[in-house]
């Protein structure tokens, strides 16, 4: 995504374009997204995974190859970002709802802490070099690694598999029996209706990721025309961020406070908003820097805690469909948000787009608090 955002914002110099890059990431998650959490439920999650992977390497070895031959086109990035999206909301539920099964309930918060340390860890190394590789090489040989990479993900899973079955386990138990997919929709909705605490944290996730959208959408914007830094900056921002996100997922495991789970997803999400703010207040190349670490670290031990707290609250056979209903309520804001930002951008400046965001991922965050059953959340 470095090297998308990159592409598209120094070719056409449009926020607009960027915000629209966004959207066609986000809008496959927001239309698939359920009916992937009721695949999760009902097939291998390890399966789901894997082809997830395999989908989304020959996207991006496609979209590499055109780029290099045919050269840049808008629609193009569009289509191969909205492919990928159909992959992410097939990929994200299955491995969030796998992770319970592979360890014991005791050990969620330090699993959870360690698979998204792992994941920004990468980050960390990744936007830099992607930075590197976007100067040295071009986007097109950068798309090309990306697609190794996930190439490299579909072999590690099923590592995984085997791994399972040789301690004598089976990688997952399906159930010979099973209501209709359609069926299964219904008791996804149903439930997450029923639990009236967890369904306003996703009412909240909605309102915060629309102003969220306003922010991590525009970073590139923010370091080209207000730090006036590189395309090696920006991935060195980013590595910030996947650093921060990183030393809060960690710190789960040692708190363990998905023990009240809701008081513990909205203060840390509240404390982001402030960061946003503190993004305009202080413009400056080091700060950013720092300001960007500490608010991820914020937000990683805010969405770890989420999710130690919803995977051993939540039913097993409910699972994947919870939480791929809560990723469509939390980003079904999204690109209505980042449409909007472009437009704040190109209206009222950068400022504006960015103060709107903290204040709103703040109020959103905080509101949370004022409700007793999403405070009353626990394990």
């Amino acid at each position: 995504m470095l090297a998308i955002n990159w592409l598209v914002y120094t070719v056409t110099g449009s926020a607009f374009d960027l915000a629209l890059v966004g959207v066609a990431g986000t809008v496959p998650r927001v239309i698939f997204g359920v009916f992937s959490g009721a695949l999760a439920d009902r097939y291998s999650k390890l399966r789901l995974m894997i082809v997830a992977d395999m989908f989304r390497a020959a996207t991006m070895v496609a979209f590499a190859v055109t780029l290099a031959i045919f050269g840049f086109s808008l629609y193009v990035v569009l289509a191969a970002v909205f492919i990928l999206g159909l992959g992410q909301s097939l990929f994200r539920p299955s491995i969030n709802s796998f992770l319970p099964q592979a360890v014991s309930k005791e050990q969620l918060g330090s699993a959870n802490g360690l698979f998204t340390a792992a994941q920004e860890a990468a980050s960390v190394i990744g936007s830099p070099f992607g930075g590197i590789l976007v100067a040295a090489v071009g986007v097109a040989a950068t798309l090309a690694v990306n697609g190794a990479s996930y190439v490299a993900s579909a072999v590690m899973i099923v590592l995984v598999s085997l791994s399972l079955a040789s301690g004598g386990r089976p990688a997952e138990v399906e159930r010979s029996e099973r209501p209709t997919f359609v069926e299964q929709l219904k008791g996804g909705f149903a439930y997450i209706n029923g639990e009236r605490g967890l369904l306003k944290l996703t009412l909240a996730s909605f309102g915060a990721n629309f102003f969220l959208s306003l922010f991590f959408t525009f970073l590139v914007v923010y370091v080209d025309s207000v730090l006036h830094q590189s395309a090696l900056f920006y991935g060195i921002l980013g590595a910030a961020g996947g650093a921060g996100f990183s030393v809060g997922s960690l710190l789960v495991g040692r708190l363990h406070p998905e023990r009240r789970f809701g008081v513990w997803f909205a203060l840390p999400w509240g404390l982001v908003g402030v960061g946003i703010i503190a993004f305009v207040l202080f413009p400056v190349t080091a700060l950013s820097l720092l300001i960007l670490f500490v608010s991820t670290a914020f937000g990683g031990f805010g969405n770890t805690t989420f999710f130690t707290g919803v995977q051993s609250f939540v039913p097993r056979d409910l699972l994947g469909r919870y939480l791929s209903i809560d990723e469509v309520g939390s980003f079904a804001a999204s690109p209505a948000g980042q449409i909007a930002g472009g437009l704040i951008i190109a209206s009222y400046g950068l400022g504006a787009d960015y103060i709107l965001a903290g204040l709103g991922t703040a109020a959103f965050s905080f509101g949370l608090l004022l409700f007793s059953d999403v405070r009353s959340l626990r394990v």
